[in-house]
């Protein structure tokens, strides 16, 4: 295997991992609030949350962070902060949130392995994952998602409609969501 190479919050490789998750939560963020306009499946999910939900996600002690919220029926994207967050899902560290947002690990053994934790409903936070798997079955290529996934989620003609015009819109859409 390879070196195993360990960073401090000071080292230039600390500040590359910030980087690349700082990256991966405003792409996440910002592919939720998309998803959220035009899927059918996250709609559904999403009807079940009380209005002005917030959930934050990110890394633990002072990490990256963002917080998406539900507003008029639709996940809104707050920014990379937390906002009064009902229920907050955490990676231990930065290599652990890597390992998730490089599609080398899926999000259930993130906590198998206690890379990850939550503080908030137990209950709510099955309800986020549900959506949040949802969202990553429109911004992850399949190749990632077969790798991820227990079960791999299965594409219908409209789902493959609803990932290309997400895929347009994502650019355009991350760039005054830098500024939240």
């Amino acid at each position: 295997m390879g070196e195993v190479i360990i960073a401090t919050p000071k080292s230039l490789t600390y500040k590359l991992k910030e980087f690349v998750i700082t990256s991966s939560l405003l792409a996440f963020g910002t592919t939720f609030e998309l998803v959220s306009k035009y899927s059918p499946e996250l709609k559904k999910e999403l009807a079940d949350w009380e209005e002005g939900r917030t959930f934050g996600l990110g890394v633990w002690n002072g990490g990256p962070v963002m917080t998406i919220q539900k507003k008029d029926g639709r996940a809104v994207y707050l920014g990379l902060k937390l906002v009064n967050p009902k229920l907050t899902i955490f990676f231990r560290n930065v290599d652990a949130a890597l390992l998730i947002f490089t599609g080398r690990l899926g999000s259930h053994m993130s906590f198998i392995e206690h890379r990850a934790f939550l503080q908030g409903n137990l209950g709510e936070a099955m309800q986020t994952a549900r959506a949040m798997n949802i969202v990553q079955k429109f911004l992850m290529p399949g190749f990632i998602l077969n790798k991820t996934f227990k079960v791999p989620p299965k594409f219908t003609l409209a789902d493959y409609l609803v990932k290309a015009r997400v895929m347009l819109m994502l650019v355009p859409a991350m760039i005054p969501n830098l500024f939240k």
